[in-house]
Formats: structure tokens, sequence, C-alpha cells
């Protein structure tokens, strides 16, 4: 029990550290744009701006030397597992499955060029893998057991549409999240396609996660607006279930 609160607290830890890091950098863009402007700064202003200054300046030297120390530590290739192995042990699958799916998040977060991505947290990764593991076991049981493709695809959809809208929902309610990124739709590209990766590596694990990410990606993307109004609709569950077991079918 004492480990699992440690866990929780370390992983809370680095999503407010993380949130400290983008407020801090957000200032100095700030302060450098006004600075711009020909605008004079007040005493407490300039004290601010100077200690969000050496903050900033002690993270970034903080993770170099963690670069230089431990460089194998920060290789960010895309490491995914089969969806139904981040069940299969409460402790083990839980980290693999929020640190996994927090990088493909945050690539995907990457690509955005027109709007801002919503927050990620592992918190929010975390929580979703919970949720399913406690109030939908049944569907991860049955996967265990599930023998033909058809079954396997059935009961994969069921969980990526747990999954996607809890995620999603998460983010998007999140404070942190800005204005302009509360979209149904961008909260999708970001977090739908590394869950459909997972999950097509079931049925084919030849391909690199980076390949399968990419194959998710196109597919969410041409589905974006339907799957948005999924979200929003009576029962997303059953909706969302319908667009992946199509998915599922049809990819890679």
């Amino acid at each position: 029990m004492l480990r699992d609160a440690s866990q929780d607290m370390a992983i809370h830890l680095k999503d407010r550290l993380r949130d400290i890091r983008d407020f801090v950098r957000s200032h100095r863009h700030e302060r450098q744009a006004t600075a711009a402007a020909g605008r004079h700064f007040s005493d407490m202003e300039k004290l601010l701006a100077r200690a969000a200054s050496m903050v900033d300046d002690t993270l970034t030297l903080a993770e170099t030397a963690s670069r230089t120390v431990l460089p194998g530590a920060h290789k960010h290739e895309l490491v995914l597992w089969p969806l139904g192995e981040y069940f299969s042990d409460p402790g083990s699958g839980e980290r693999a499955f929020r640190r996994h799916m927090y990088r493909a998040a945050k690539a995907l977060a990457a690509t955005l060029k027109e709007t801002e991505p919503p927050v990620i947290r592992e918190t929010g990764f975390t929580a979703a893998h919970e949720t399913l593991r406690q109030r939908q076991g049944n569907i991860v049981l049955a996967l265990r057991n599930a023998s033909g493709p058809e079954i396997k695809r059935s009961l994969l959809a069921g969980m990526l549409a747990h999954l996607v809208q809890d995620v999603c929902r998460n983010a998007l309610s999140d404070p942190a999240t800005p204005a302009s990124a509360q979209d149904a739709k961008t909260a999708i590209r970001v977090f739908a396609p590394g869950l459909l990766a997972s999950a097509l590596m079931a049925f084919d694990d030849s391909l690199p996660a980076s390949d399968l990410l990419d194959i998710a990606t196109l597919a969410i993307a041409a589905r974006q607006d339907r799957m948005a109004r999924s979200l929003a609709a009576d029962q997303p569950i059953a909706d969302l279930t319908a667009v992946f077991e199509s998915l599922l079918t049809h990819l890679p």
C-alpha cells in the first residue's frame, strides 16, 4: 500500500513539475514580448521575472545534466505493447501503459500545427487504466481467454472506447487545458492513435510501433469528426466501439 502511495505521489509530482516548467517558460516569453513593445516593468515584475528565469535555467540545467549522465534514459524510440498486456499485471502493466501512452501522445501533440494540444498528464492515463480494470474487468478477463480474431476485435474495440472516452474527458476537463485546446477532435487526434496502435499489435506485431502509430494516426484523422460526435452522444461507448471495431477489422 505504501509503495502504491509513493508511486502515485511520484506521478503527480512529475505532472506538477511539468506544469511549473511550462508556466515559467510561458512567463519568460511573455516578458520578452512585453519588453520588445517598450513597456516598463515594476520592481515586483522584475523580481518575479528574475525568479522565473532562474527556475527555468535550473530545470534546463538539470535536464541537460540528466541527458549527459543517463543518455539511454532519454531515447525517445516509441515503445508499445499489445493493449491486453497492459492489463495482465496491475502494477507493471499500469506503469508501462502510462509511460508508453504519454510518450505517444506527446509525439502526436508535437505534430499539431494550427491548434494547441490539450494538457497531457501521466495521471490521466493512470486513472483511465484503473477505471477500466475496476469497472470493466469482465472485458479484460474475457480478452485473456478469447481465441478467435472476431471475439478479440469486439473486446478490444470496447476497451478502446472506454479508454478514449476517459482519457479525452479527463484532459478536456483539466483546468490546465487552455480554452483554445478544449476541442474534442484535437483530444482524439492526440490520444486515440496510440491506443489504437496498441490494439493493432494484438493482430500483427511484425510492424514497428512507429509504423502502427502512423497508420492509426491517419485512420483516426479520417474519423475524428464522427468520434468527436460520439464523445458527446447519449451512448458514447456504443458509438466509439462501433468505430473501433470497424478500424480493427480493416487495419493495418
